[in-house]
């Protein structure tokens, strides 16, 4: 299957400017949105398939670079197979996805996990009707169901699935108090949540975080708050150093290939190697393990 990402490449320079400029003006309005989850629905509809850094695949994930994958594929796809056994996700299990993408670690979970379903929850309507097309289109969907819903609202019943995964999504939920009480809540006895997310690191000397406008979660406070939630246990662990120098070393090459041109030139300074070791070190990436009690 020729990738969506190859034919965009090829988009003319008038129409990939003109495409630039609907979405800075589209960017400019997001502070005026009703609430968090409409603004990050409306975020990911503007970033949409043009303006990803991956090869073949949609991935939206920084990757897991221990390994030393040789692309940004490869390295997202190792991100989500270190979430699926940190879940220890299997045949007999009930899976709840919270800001899935456009669906990549869904079908990896689905053919390399097997669990017997998966319902991804999110914001971004674009997002569902891309994913919901390529999961048919793979044979998946008897196993894989997408779902509009917010993480402090999940649309699922309590008590219903075996594990709720979050794969580089839980730092735009609205608040992670809620979110992992609303994953508490849909989870049956025994079950797991994993989180792989990005969260401010504790700095010598910093007294009070604030992310993204908002009162943050450091690793240690991650870890209290899922045990407020009710979670018996809870593992916080950082791969910081397996993410953003690797991922900023990738980038240094990627970002002058011809593909790349596509992509809107904020995103590009953002996420070049300047732009990731200026923001690079201030940032976690945290895997969080929490399981509740049986």
């Amino acid at each position: 299957m020729v990738s969506s990402l190859s034919a965009l490449s090829e988009e003319a320079f008038g129409r990939r400017l003109r495409r630039w400029s609907g979405e800075w003006g589209k960017l400019a309005a997001l502070p005026w949105a009703k609430s968090t989850p409409e603004r990050v629905g409306r975020l990911y509809d503007i970033v949409g398939t043009q303006n990803l850094f991956g090869e073949e695949s949609l991935f939206i994930n920084l990757g897991y670079w221990r390994d030393d994958p040789a692309t940004l594929d490869e390295a997202s796809a190792d991100l989500a197979r270190l979430v699926g056994r940190e879940a220890a996700l299997g045949a007999n299990d009930v899976q709840v996805d919270v800001g899935f993408g456009y669906g990549d670690q869904d079908f990896l979970w689905a053919r390399e996990f097997g669990p017997r379903r998966i319902i991804g929850v999110n914001v971004a309507e674009e997002q569902i009707d891309i994913a919901r097309q390529r999961a048919a289109s793979l044979g998946l969907d008897k196993v894989i169901e997408y779902v509009h819903g917010s993480a402090d609202a999940l649309p699922i019943d309590s008590g219903s699935a075996t594990k709720v995964t979050a794969l580089e999504s839980a730092f735009h939920f609205p608040s992670y108090p809620r979110f992992f009480g609303e994953a508490h809540r849909v989870l049956a006895p025994g079950g797991r949540l994993v989180t792989a997310d990005i969260v401010p690191r504790v700095l010598p000397g910093t007294a009070r975080l604030s992310w993204a406008g908002r009162d943050a979660y450091d690793a240690r406070r991650y870890r209290k708050a899922l045990l407020e939630a009710g979670f018996d246990t809870a593992d916080v662990y950082s791969i910081r150093r397996h993410v953003y120098r690797p991922l900023a070393r990738y980038l240094s090459v990627r970002l002058r290939e011809r593909d790349m041109r596509r992509v809107n030139p904020v995103l590009r300074l953002a996420f070049s190697r300047t732009g990731v070791n200026l923001w690079g070190p201030w940032a976690d990436y945290i895997i969080a393990v929490a399981t509740k009690a049986r």
